[in-house]
């Protein structure tokens, strides 16, 4: 007797493959060619699971283009010596883009400036001006560049792209859809709830147990990792050898393998999900788990969720955690 499959997983094997099928191809067709390697930079050193999440989703993008890895630099083992001409240069996916994170705003201004004339990618962003300032200096940096390929996940972000930027932009799936559909756990709760506890929180309300994936046990496997990473990261740039290299890249993955198997597990919990973190909604997604999306205070997840994910039946969007009630209410209906 065949078993009848559920309509969340016939959603996940569905929308999932297709997301990622159109990353890797609009991928294929933007970013520039002719190069073996890519050099990653602005690397996540820390907790942040969606993060990790992003550069998995780099690595994997990269093997289906045929290319490799060749170096991961974050912004403390940055520097412009370490970017080999015969390798392409990609900066770190997410939502930095407009002064919100002042540390990537100067690193970018930085590294716009040091690939200036040469090819250079920035991989799908979400925008986000915090003022007239910081919108300037991107403006500035990237019209004197000359060569750069700006690419963003959202429509919003593709509207603001086109307006205020002179380079190559593309609207393209988040970079975390290149992971493709990822196995989940078995569920012992009815419900969890992530909120964000940082400078995007929209601001919980009416529930009482919550979760966020910024900090970890000191015993964890990312804690351990996250130290190993940071010791053999430094190295690259006191000791830029192409061993250190190596060493650092190694210790990377295992820190961001440790962080997305970390989200996997504390999302896998329940048998819904209610999350206002933007990669608490793609795990999800990946996982095939029903789920509730809450708005953050930019509106980033309104516009990745409207661009991507507003035909999921297994995804509700709510504006704010009062209408979360009312979005579970609606996800129960549709499962």
């Amino acid at each position: 007797m065949t078993e009848a499959v559920p309509d969340s997983a016939r959603s996940h094997a569905s929308v999932v493959p297709a997301l990622r099928d159109r990353l890797l191809a609009d991928l294929a067709r933007t970013l520039p060619q002719g190069y073996g390697s890519w050099t990653a930079l602005d690397f996540p050193l820390h907790f942040n699971c969606g993060d990790s999440a992003l550069h998995l989703g780099l690595e994997a993008a990269a093997r289906s283009a045929g290319v490799r890895v060749d170096r991961i630099l974050d912004r403390r083992s940055y520097d412009p010596r370490l970017l080999s001409p015969d390798s392409l240069p990609v900066s770190m996916a997410g939502g930095t883009w407009g002064g919100l994170y002042p540390t990537h705003h100067e690193h970018r201004l930085r590294f716009l400036q040091d690939t200036k004339g040469r090819p250079a990618v920035q991989l799908p962003q979400s925008i986000e001006h915090v003022d007239e300032q910081h919108r300037e200096e991107l403006r500035r940096a990237v019209g004197e560049h000359g060569a750069f390929v700006l690419l963003v996940r959202d429509a919003r972000s593709f509207e603001i792209a086109q307006r205020d930027y002179d380079c190559e932009v593309h609207l393209v799936p988040d970079l975390a859809f290149a992971l493709g559909p990822l196995p989940r756990a078995r569920a012992v709760e009815p419900l969890v709830v992530q909120a964000r506890t940082d400078r995007e929180a929209g601001g919980v309300e009416g529930f009482g147990e919550t979760f966020d994936w910024v900090q970890a046990p000191p015993r964890s496997r990312s804690a351990t990792a996250l130290r190993v990473a940071r010791k053999l990261n430094s190295l690259q740039r006191r000791h830029p050898s192409r061993a250190s290299a190596v060493t650092a890249r190694t210790a990377l993955r295992v820190l961001a393998r440790a962080n997305l198997q970390r989200a996997t597990a504390l999302l896998s919990r329940g048998e819904r999900v209610v999350t206002d973190r933007l990669h608490g909604h793609v795990i999800s997604t990946l996982l095939g788990i029903p789920h509730v999306v809450v708005n953050d205070r930019f509106g980033k997840v309104r516009a990745l969720h409207e661009t991507w994910l507003g035909e999921d039946p297994h995804s509700v969007f709510a504006a704010s955690w009062k209408e979360v009630p009312r979005a579970l209410d609606a996800l129960d209906a549709r499962n």
